[in-house]
């Protein structure tokens, strides 16, 4: 299929806009919706079974968009975006399935165009276009908070869009002005990242280039200090948002940063490599301690979340193939955890109208089956032994321990802040006294929407080799040229 990509990401969006314009009820369009993520999932796994291991760029196509200035559609798929594409097709029709009962038209609608953005940031290769799709995801976030959220919904909506689209008008600035430096130097206009790629300049010039990428990133992942907006709008946005934006755009935030920052930018980012680590760390302590502090489960797994991404971030700085090797795997593994936290989240709000812990208790004694896959998830997202998060967390602090015995250290012990919350949160959730007068059990849509999640954490954690063979070539062909520069 040479234009699968292709359909990967505009199948969704047409699929949203036909559904939107032709006069069909919510049921018709809920079953279409699921039916189209399903045939993207099914695209999909067949991309990943044809996937090459290398380090080449594959599938790869390109068209001209607008000659004059160099700007085409330019698209393709390496080891490290194959994650993305991967855990974007694979929750997506579960994220439906968790909730089927709703009956919102926009929901549907707005999920597959989110669904269609994030595909094509993340297979993007032109920086224009790059640009278009990673503004296409906002819009959708936009409505559903706005149309769907709760408590002060309208103004964190606007909170959230305001503050994402100055980032990105900052990232904006900068690839307009990389554009024209290639005019400039090479008497041509170009995106392409390739071609930027070789562009020089002065060290104060590359720095402010430098500083309007990483600042649009930190805003969607979300790093410290750039994370005010993120307590209050989880709070606020519906569920089907949260998973979206904790499960898929922030770990669309931390791939840009490894492929366009590092691409564009790598000695800047090599030398700055120390305050990245070091902010990585604060971050996850920071976030894990403020998460243990929180009375509300959408906040409490917001900073958890936040924690977690931080230590993603610290592993790709590190600059070190085992840690970047535990970084991308912990970009799938804490996907479908916390998508899955997430989706039982939005079953406990349907069923109790409360996700206050002080509400909520002896949860195990009305559903043995729901707190079963609450209890697993949470541990998973901790790294318990036999999950993909364990993989993933013992590959970064091998990595962090090559890159200084001290932040290895610190990174290990650390991890230990996380363990606390969850089982704070077990012990107040599931077990205690029953608190409420019923609780219903997982119906069967819920339960098709969390076993293939389950099922994937354990295979990711028991049989590691069968996923990591497909984006080693990459990181260990970017993490070896890092290595030429000297660490001063």
């Amino acid at each position: 299929m040479e234009s699968i990509l292709s359909l990967l990401i505009f199948i969704p969006i047409l699929s949203a806009i036909l559904l939107f314009l032709l006069p069909f009820d919510v049921k018709f369009t809920r079953y279409a919706s699921f039916t189209v993520t399903l045939f993207t999932t099914f695209l999909s796994l067949w991309l990943y079974n044809n996937f090459e291991d290398t380090n080449a760029m594959q599938f790869v196509e390109s068209y001209a968009w607008i000659k004059e200035y160099g700007i085409s559609y330019h698209i393709g798929i390496d080891g490290i975006s194959l994650i993305i594409i991967m855990i974007t097709n694979l929750i997506m029709p579960l994220l439906y399935l968790s909730f089927w009962h709703l009956d919102r038209k926009g929901y549907w609608l707005n999920l597959l165009i989110v669904h269609g953005g994030l595909t094509g940031a993340a297979l993007a290769l032109d920086l224009i276009l790059f640009y278009v799709f990673w503004e296409t995801m906002l819009l959708p976030i936009f409505f559903l908070i706005g149309l769907f959220g709760r408590e002060n919904k309208n103004f964190m909506s606007m909170k959230f869009t305001l503050y994402t689209i100055f980032g990105s008008l900052m990232m904006l600035l900068a690839i307009l002005y990389l554009g024209h430096s290639h005019n400039l130097q090479f008497n041509s206009w170009s995106f392409s990242i390739m071609d930027l790629k070789k562009l020089v300049f002065d060290a104060q010039t590359t720095f402010f280039l430098f500083a309007a990428f990483i600042f649009a990133f930190s805003i969607k992942i979300p790093l410290f200090p750039f994370h005010t907006w993120l307590p209050q709008t989880y709070r606020a946005a519906p569920i089907g948002a949260i998973v979206v934006m904790s499960a898929l755009m922030a770990k669309l935030g931390v791939y840009a940063i490894w492929r366009f920052v590092f691409t564009l930018f790598e000695e800047t980012a090599f030398k700055s490599a120390p305050f990245f680590v070091a902010l990585g760390l604060f971050g996850m302590i920071y976030f894990g301690l403020a998460a243990m502090k929180q009375r509300e489960l959408k906040k409490l797994f917001a900073y958890s979340s936040a924690s977690h991404l931080s230590l993603i971030v610290m592993g790709i700085f590190t600059f070190n193939y085992y840690a970047h090797l535990g970084a991308f795997y912990m970009i799938a593994s804490h996907a479908f955890s916390s998508a899955a936290l997430f989706m039982m989240l939005g079953m406990i709000y349907k069923r109790t109208q409360s996700l206050h812990i002080h509400t909520l208790g002896g949860i195990v004694h009305q559903a043995p089956i729901f707190s079963a896959f609450f209890a697993f998830f949470a541990l998973s997202i901790v790294g318990i032994p036999l999950t993909g998060g364990f993989v993933s967390e013992l590959l970064l602090i091998i990595g962090a321990f090559k890159f200084n015995i001290f932040i290895g250290f610190i990174a290990a012990t650390t991890l230990l802040i996380a363990v606390l919350f969850v089982f704070r949160v077990m012990q107040k959730v599931l077990y205690g006294k029953v608190k409420l007068e019923s609780f219903a059990e997982l119906r069967f849509y819920e339960l098709l929407s969390l076993i293939p999640l389950a099922l994937l954490i354990i295979v990711m954690g028991i049989f590691p080799s069968f996923f990591l063979h497909k984006f080693k070539p990459t990181a260990k062909m970017h993490t070896s040229q890092e290595s030429a520069y000297d660490r001063k």
